[in-house]
């Protein structure tokens, strides 16, 4: 792949007692992390690891979309995103995992932009690299709309 960048990121992470921990990562501020409340010890307060990857994943496709936005002088007015993940066993090796991931990103672009903007959805999705590096199935259903 002739000119590939590599990309190197570091996090620690601190247990807490319990079923919790703290996540750190230089000088940004820590995050506390337990399970989610579906799970014993489960914390509704905290951010669980489920709840991270799907924040990484949706906030990967802004920052994506951002960028081929700006590539193609399209001006982003507004950026908002629900996202929901499904876990269950996999039917290929019997492990718990998420399988499917639905992404709605709701955009508002100045006027005249809808078209160029729903033409580099596909790249965003393509080009997001948390997206990349999951086997579930990510549905993407993009609202794009006008000022």
């Amino acid at each position: 792949m002739g000119n590939s960048r590599t990309f190197t990121y570091d996090v620690a992470l601190t247990f807490e007692g319990g079923r919790a921990s703290r996540a750190t990562a230089g000088a940004r501020p820590a995050i506390g992390v337990a399970p989610p409340e579906d799970f014993e010890f489960g914390d509704a307060t905290a951010w669980s690891p489920e709840h991270l990857f799907l924040a990484s994943l949706s906030s990967c496709t802004l920052l994506a979309f951002l960028a081929h936005a700006a590539n193609a002088e399209i001006d982003v007015v507004s950026y908002t995103a629900d996202v929901s993940g499904t876990i269950t066993r996999r039917l290929s090796d019997g492990r718990y995992a998420f399988v499917e991931i639905r992404l709605q990103p709701h955009v508002v672009v100045a006027a005249g932009q809808v078209e160029a903007a729903e033409a580099i959805t596909s790249k965003a999705e393509r080009d997001c690299f948390i997206s990349a590096g999951t086997t579930a199935e990510i549905v993407v259903s993009w609202d794009i709309r006008e000022r």
